[in-house]
């Protein structure tokens, strides 16, 4: 990925994205499977770990289940300081469906509103959501696009255009990441590996090596870089932070220096987060804006890079109870349940200022999608706004049933953001290797 490729303008969609105005009992008439449960776990009033429990279907009512997986779809995983809401595996075994038979097309990942282009991240995406929703097929498939495109640092060159030609063969660090630990789960989820192919543990601790070789700035605090060719201590981006990841990537590899990227990432976090925890797309190590790749102004704020941070940063806390993850959620989900309690979901804008005003447009002109709204529903698992996680999965349920063939709402980014989510948010996205 060069410092002139990508860009979070192509993940505007210009139309108003839906987002349900509901209060507190509004999603118990529209959503009965989003109802509140009243099993154990983390109230209203804060708290740690267990789970208040959903419909966890057996697993043979699924046919996308591999068999023979150490997790079959649904796992209803209860978090260690998290605590899960009432859901339905159902509806997120839909929204998987849904996103799968949008978007998985021809072997990769598409984009529709970018001309069926395939980004590095896409394939990324559907590597995580193939994993944990038990689908090798898929997953095996896409593992096999990506190895079919790497660069000369072994790493997948992160952009083809709809006829398979590369436009830019630079990495992107946030998707690497993600195929990593994707292998990693995939390691524990089936053992072994494609056929005739090297085992998913081995091809993840040979991309954890490139990515820590050429994808973090070690001569400069060991800032992630946002790519293999560019940035570092000059210019990262937060939404790329991924501590949970770095510390499993210390135990698999056996390099601690992996730690000091978890430093290295709250550190800048901390930095950055300003008062409500709305940090700009891109930063420098001291945690100010600058602009993005381009000279994207947007850089300087909370955008459609930004709004994924809540999620990365939530799985770290949910479980492993980081502080410092705990810190900054309590910043950012307090800003969006603010928002919310003055005015439903729907007040909540596709961007902000990091001050939390409105930015020059086109950001922030139109209503928040999945992509904000998911990660802001994870965050909340953290903790004392039950009633936000409980609207904000009512909203997915929706959306990604409902809205499907709304290019302005089920969008490529808007529905993988939409999924992982809902996976997230029903126990079926955590670390299958503690």
């Amino acid at each position: 990925m060069s410092s002139t490729s990508r860009s979070a303008a192509s993940r505007l969609v210009p139309a108003l994205a839906f987002a349900i105005v509901l209060g507190g009992s509004g999603c118990d008439t529209l959503f009965p499977s989003a109802k509140m449960g009243a099993g154990g776990g983390a109230g209203d009033n804060g708290g740690q770990g267990g789970s208040q429990g959903g419909n966890v279907n057996d697993p043979a009512s699924y046919t996308f289940n591999t068999p023979g997986a150490a997790f079959p779809f649904p796992q209803g995983h209860a978090f260690a300081h998290c605590a899960l809401q009432t859901y339905n595996a159902g509806d997120v075994a839909t929204a998987y469906t849904n996103w799968k038979n949008k978007f998985f097309q021809g072997g990769r990942i598409v984009r529709p509103e970018n001309n069926n282009d395939t980004a590095s991240e896409g394939v990324a995406y559907g590597m995580l959501i193939a994993v944990y929703m038990n689908d090798r097929a898929m997953f095996d498939t896409l593992w096999g696009y990506a190895t079919a495109r790497l660069n000369g640092n072994g790493l997948m060159a992160w952009h083809y255009n709809s006829g398979g030609g590369q436009l830019d063969g630079g990495a992107a660090t946030d998707a690497d990441e993600d195929m990593g630990w994707a292998l990693l789960m995939a390691d524990k989820q089936w053992g072994g590996g494609p056929a005739g192919q090297a085992t998913y543990a081995s091809a993840a601790s040979n991309l954890i090596g490139a990515i820590w070789s050429h994808e973090v700035d070690q001569s400069n605090g060991f800032v992630l870089k946002p790519g293999d060719n560019f940035g570092g201590a000059n210019q990262t981006n937060p939404s790329y932070f991924a501590p949970s990841y770095y510390r499993l990537f210390a135990r698999a590899t056996g390099n601690q220096g992996w730690m000091s990227v978890v430093g290295s990432s709250y550190s800048i976090l901390g930095k950055a987060s300003g008062a409500n925890g709305l940090v700009p797309n891109w930063v420098n190590s001291q945690g100010s804006g600058v602009p993005g790749p381009g000279n994207d102004p947007n850089g300087l704020n909370f955008g459609y890079d930004a709004c994924r941070t809540p999620w990365r940063i939530a799985l770290d806390y949910c479980d492993n109870g980081a502080p410092e993850a705990q810190q900054y959620l309590a910043k950012i989900v307090g800003f969006y349940a603010s928002k919310a309690s003055s005015g439903g979901l729907g007040t909540i804008k596709d961007g902000y200022t990091v001050t939390g005003a409105a930015p020059t447009p086109p950001l922030g002109m139109y209503g928040a999608g999945m992509a904000f709204l998911g990660p802001a529903g994870v965050a909340a698992l953290s903790g004392g706004h039950d009633s936000l996680v409980s609207d904000v999965y009512s909203t997915l349920v929706y959306d990604t049933t409902a809205q499907l063939n709304n290019s302005g709402v089920f969008s490529y980014f808007n529905g993988s953001w939409g999924v992982l989510s809902m996976m997230t948010l029903s126990g079926n996205f955590w670390n299958m290797a503690p």
